[in-house]
């Protein structure tokens, strides 16, 4: 009788270790906002802020997107910045912005599509009209890697200054435990205006506790050659 409750106590806790450690991976896994396949779950609100430095500007970013229902999530951001560049002076405001996301597909494919506005301030000339912009991601998740890939269309419907431009986005991201991450992606622009056609490729690091990702990144534009560097923090709520 004695063995048997050793037995019982032992799978009991064994099994308390298991459920622990799965119920742990997969809120880990929920409050991921890093993963290029991350949809917020209903009533969730994930909170995100950084700043990032490139090309002489400092830039500081917040955003925010809640999860309406399984379906849709809503978002919103604004950005404001300082140019180090007294010659050209894009400070101040550069854009504040809204969007949403509807999930097509919760398979083995995860499919979603977007569409959003953004307002452009004075602190970028070159974009100082309303930017419209909607696309598609597709990707799978596997419990140490996330492939998706993002296409976004852009326009301006402006007489004097009108342009649209598309970006083609491939990422890869690791899940290496104990809440590390890394990612890299690489962001293919292709404009009506050669001017603004780009191609850049940028590498991130994550660590994540609970619900807050720590996040460091870097990233290098070909056409510009122009190195950004940076760092945000990711808290779910």
């Amino acid at each position: 009788m004695k063995k048997i409750m050793r037995l019982f106590v032992v799978s009991c806790s064994l099994y308390t270790i298991h459920y622990t450690l799965f119920t742990a991976a997969a809120n880990a896994a929920e409050w991921d906002v890093e993963d290029p396949l991350y949809f917020a779950r209903a009533r969730d609100l994930a909170l995100t802020g950084g700043l990032r430095l490139g090309d002489s500007i400092l830039g500081a970013d917040l955003r925010a997107a809640y999860g309406v229902n399984d379906l849709f999530v809503i978002g919103g951001n604004v950005k404001l910045q300082y140019d180090f560049d007294r010659d050209r002076k894009y400070d101040g405001f550069s854009h504040i912005g809204v969007d949403v996301m509807y999930r097509m597909s919760e398979g083995p494919i995860i499919a979603d599509a977007f569409m959003g506005v953004k307002f452009s301030g004075n602190a970028e000339p070159a974009f100082s009209d309303t930017i419209y912009m909607t696309g598609f991601r597709i990707g799978h998740q596997w419990s140490w890697v996330t492939l998706a890939g993002l296409l976004k269309t852009s326009w301006i419907f402006d007489e004097a200054h009108g342009m649209a431009w598309i970006n083609l986005v491939p990422e890869a991201y690791f899940k290496l435990g104990e809440g590390w991450r890394i990612g890299t992606w690489f962001d293919f622009q292709k404009a009506t205006s050669p001017h603004f056609d780009e191609e850049t490729i940028g590498f991130k690091l994550v660590r994540q506790y609970g619900r807050t990702q720590y996040v460091g990144f870097v990233s290098y534009g070909f056409e510009q050659q122009d190195w950004r560097v940076g760092g945000r923090v990711n808290i779910v709520f």
